[in-house]
């Protein structure tokens, strides 16, 4: 009897103390617990990450945030199904974002899950989303026909020299369209999205050069044609320009780009971007499929 009488306390006790433990978590601000969250995502601790963001949904029905990264591990965990469910739900309520920027993290997880899906009308229109979205994209369309015009009859350098594309956000949504259009060989479609996109990554990086050097000025040397050539080589001078390449693809991007333009009739530019891209030597495999003969 008091062996039983003595369980009873103990469980009594238990019970009270996980409960007050509860009561703690719950009356913890809304911030604070989805910190707490978090830190049990970064240490790998999924399911009672799981776990505390359903609490949070339970008591903040529609916190974008929750759904977000509720998304986010199940895509680790391969339920794309309900991952897509709780990234949509997060864009369905992504104007109380703490972070707004946090809306296209949502969209490219999305997109990334379609593709993997084989969803591919989801995930070109997430990408799109993006870009419309972040309100990037070149509105003008007299401007737009222009640019091309450059580009296709000009040169690369040329188009540089007159506008700088300056997409940071969209930028790897307008790579992603553009290598997709040139899988699926719509070649003029993917040169619209790939002049924007690899444009991009020049401006940025020469923004950059500029913060470095300010007295540096893009030029065209046409008795030199080493316009790109020099950009390249005081990139490849500093790591963190370097790496903003590689990470960005630009050297793939730049290989479709040139090879759209040559399906598309302009050899003359198409040819000079793979030339390019031949001569340099941290271009990889891009560079080896570039070579003219």
């Amino acid at each position: 009897m008091k062996k039983l009488l003595l369980s009873l306390i103990l469980f009594l006790l238990f019970f009270n103390l996980t409960a007050q433990s509860f009561d703690v978590l719950d009356s913890k601000p809304l911030w604070l617990r989805i910190d707490d969250a978090i830190q049990k995502v970064e240490s790998g601790e999924s399911g009672e990450a799981v776990y505390l963001f359903r609490k949070i949904l339970e008591d903040f029905p529609g916190n974008p945030e929750s759904e977000m990264w509720l998304g986010l591990i199940l895509d680790k965990e391969n339920e794309y199904d309900l991952a897509v469910k709780y990234l949509e739900l997060a864009l369905e309520h992504k104007k109380q974002l703490v972070i707004l920027e946090d809306q296209y993290r949502i969209l490219y997880k999305l997109a990334d899950i379609q593709y993997k899906l084989g969803d591919i009308e989801s995930y070109t229109g997430n990408l799109k989303r993006i870009i419309d979205y972040s309100d990037e994209e070149i509105s003008n369309s007299n401007l737009k026909k222009v640019m091309l015009d450059v580009l296709k009859n000009r040169g690369y350098d040329k188009f540089i020299e007159l506008y700088r594309p300056n997409g940071r956000i969209s930028l790897k949504a307008y790579g992603l369209l553009g290598k997709y259009y040139y899988e699926t060989g719509n070649w003029n479609i993917c040169i619209d999205y790939l002049m924007y996109g690899t444009g991009s990554i020049i401006t940025s990086s020469i923004e950059e050069i500029k913060n470095i050097d300010p007295y540096f000025i893009f030029l065209i040397e046409e008795s030199t044609d080493k316009s790109l050539e020099n950009i390249f080589d005081i990139i490849n001078k500093y790591t963190v320009l370097h790496d903003f390449f590689e990470y960005n693809s630009f050297y793939e991007y730049f290989y479709y780009l040139g090879k759209s333009l040559k399906e598309s009739g302009y050899n003359a530019s198409g040819s000079y971007i793979l030339e390019k891209i031949y001569l340099r030597p941290e271009s990889g495999k891009w560079g080896f499929l570039s070579n003219p003969r």
